[in-house]
């Protein structure tokens, strides 16, 4: 049975410091999930839980009580609106949420890919395509090595634009089938959820197909994938559903692809 696009465990709310739109709220986009016909959905606004220490600084708006704030959230009987957060990890590779709070989260994205923040998530500005695909892949195995409950556990936008000024295909390219074989065998057998999110229905045949060639081989692994949107606003909502479509169709998914919660 081909994979029911029944889902969005990415989205953001005001309470994000990088969401701008003051209509992204909880009630909006519960809408957007009835709307839609998704029956589940899962807030994961920006958290560095203060009670672990970095030295990189963090946004004093991804507290855990901020992210608390905008609780309870809407349900009803045919949707049910999970609470999550996106834990990043910076360039020490800690992971921002403390082991007392892993409980609190139904479901903890944790981005490798926000190699645009210099100073936080990297040590200093990535310079070259080739630096950045070491970086993507170390950063990986890193987070691979971490005790975490990898069934609630997603891996969020593995091929998006934060990857080195937008020249994500190029980076990607650079990193080979052996190495991307070693990295989705061990999340196949850790169980963690890789994301698909990438705007497929935007791009050109050929950039199209190298950055469908992570997931196809994560595939080949028995992986499972979640659908994210990383919605920041209302508007990027308007094309959400015909690009989860358009990524399910080009990677051939069934029902038995996707990953549960």
């Amino acid at each position: 049975m081909r994979y029911i696009a029944d889902h969005d465990f990415h989205i953001h709310s005001t309470v994000s410091p990088c969401c701008h739109d003051e209509n992204q709220t909880p009630e909006a986009i519960f809408e957007y999930a009835k709307k839609n016909g998704f029956n589940k959905i899962c807030l994961t606004n920006h958290l560095w839980d203060e009670s672990v220490k970095s030295e990189a600084e963090w946004h004093e708006k991804q507290r855990f009580d901020c992210l608390t704030s905008v609780l309870p959230l809407p349900q009803d009987e045919n949707v049910r609106f999970l609470f999550g957060c996106e834990a990043d990890m910076d360039y020490n590779y800690v992971v921002g949420v403390s082991e007392e709070r892993l409980s609190k989260f139904d479901f903890i994205v944790i981005p490798t890919t926000h190699m645009h923040l210099a100073g936080n998530t990297v040590r200093k500005k990535i310079e070259t395509p080739e630096e950045a695909s070491e970086i993507w892949v170390k950063r990986f195995e890193e987070l691979l090595k971490k005790d975490l409950p990898w069934k609630k556990i997603g891996i969020a936008h593995l091929t998006c634009g934060h990857i080195f000024k937008g020249r994500t295909p190029e980076v990607i390219r650079l990193i080979s089938d052996e190495i991307l074989y070693s990295l989705f065998e061990r999340c196949s057998k850790k169980g963690v959820g890789i994301e698909l999110n990438m705007k497929t229905i935007a791009l050109g045949a050929e950039d199209k197909e190298i950055l469908l060639r992570p997931y196809k081989i994560a595939k080949d692994c028995g992986c499972k994938f979640y659908l994210g949107s990383d919605s920041h606003k209302i508007a990027a909502f308007t094309d959400v559903k015909e690009n989860f479509e358009d990524i399910i169709t080009s990677l051939d998914l069934k029902e038995t692809d996707k990953f549960r919660l």
